[in-house]
Parts: structure tokens; sequence; C-alpha cells
């Protein structure tokens, strides 16, 4: 069935197709293979794609991997790739993501500072209010070419870590912030090991400040 999903900042109630993300789910275990382990999947708030993060050994075994799996299905209209390279996953108590919420921030960076701008957002160690999850490189177009996942305690939170933390750094032309709001895993946990283990460390900057801004409505009522 449709999910119906309400945005209360503009009013407009709208029907999400799930069929992509429901036969991705019931399917994933067969397309694993040495060649290409899905990884997970993401839901972007109020919207109908549906993102799935896999680990590819090659550009063939991806282009293989998707028109034999993903462009069959029906309701697909389109596949979008993007590569995530420099990857860092950064180490994080687990009960620091209790009552958290995923949000996506890409930016636009002037290509000399790229560098900088990743290096300094790497740095940063989780706080109260806000856990950096990762940090790739995208390229995926001339005005978004870094990924940061995060979690935040509501887009209150996110909004000020990033207006706080981000838009000052040297090099910045903008940053935009999307709610995740539904994630699955989707490897075991020795796939995910095998794939991101060696892409995890940990921060050795300063830890992010408490954040003290009033929690929005936008997640509580979703």
């Amino acid at each position: 069935m449709p999910l119906t999903v309400h945005d209360p900042k503009t009013g407009v109630t709208r029907q999400v197709v799930d069929h992509v993300w429901d036969y991705v789910f019931e399917n994933h275990k067969k397309w694993h293979t040495d060649e290409v382990k899905p990884l997970y999947m993401t839901r972007r708030y109020l919207q109908e794609d549906t993102s799935l993060i896999v680990d590819a050994k090659s550009p063939d075994a991806l282009a293989n991997f998707l028109t034999e799996n993903i462009a069959t299905i029906k309701d697909v209209r389109g596949i979008w790739v993007l590569n995530m390279a420099k990857m860092r996953f950064f180490k994080t108590p687990q009960e620091h993501h209790q009552d958290l919420s995923r949000f996506t921030v890409t930016i636009d960076a002037m290509p000399k500072h790229m560098h900088q701008i990743y290096e300094s957002i790497s740095a940063l160690k989780p706080g109260r209010d806000i856990i950096i999850i990762y940090v790739a490189h995208t390229f995926q177009s001339p005005t978004a070419s870094i990924m940061v996942s995060v979690l935040a305690r509501s887009t209150n939170h996110v909004n000020a870590f990033v207006n706080d933390y981000i838009r000052p750094l040297e090099g910045l032309v903008d940053a935009d912030i999307t709610y995740i709001s539904k994630t699955v895993r989707l490897a075991s946990p020795k796939e995910w090991k095998e794939s991101l283990g060696p892409f995890f460390v940990a921060p050795n900057g300063d830890p992010i400040k408490d954040i003290d801004v009033d929690d929005d409505s936008l997640l509580a009522g979703c």
C-alpha cells in the first residue's frame, strides 16, 4: 500500500509508493555476490526515490547488477549512480544513536577548498545532539561535491549545526540538508565489516558542542 505522508510546514499530503523499496527488501539476499553486495537502503522525506548503497568491485559489475536486478523492477523510472570516494565512517558509541534522526548534508565547495572542508568535517567528534556517521567525496554535480551523513536530535538541531560548523568554512558555497525518513541495513554483520570496516576511523578534533534550540515538530509528527 502507498505510504501517506503529511508535511506540517507546507500542509501538503501526498502518497509515496513503496513498491521499489519493498521489492528490494524482499529480494536483495538473492543479489549478494562476490562482485556486488547491497549494504543498506534509504528514503528521502516526501520523495519517491529510493537510495540503495552497494559495494561493487568494478563499474562493469555495478552495471550488470543494475540492469539485471534494479532496472527490471516495476515502477523504476530511472537510475542515478553516485560514486562515494574517500569514505570515512566514524566510530561512535551505539547508545548515542538513540532518539536521533538521520539527515544528509550535501555540500557545494570551491574546488581548491574541497580537501580542507572534507578534513575539517572529518575531525569533528560526536556531541550530545549531533553525530557524524560518514563523510565522502561524491562529485555528483558541479554544485555538489561532498556528502555528509548526520544523526541529529531534530531539523532545528541539524540546521544549527550546519550554520555553526559547516557554512563558516572557507570555500563553502552552499549546503543542502535532506531528512532521511527511512533506513534499513541489508548486509549481514560479516558483509558490513568486510565492506566498510576498512573505512572506520576515529575523529581527532573537538567534540561538537551541545546545541540548545527548540525541538521542531516536523519529526515528531512522522
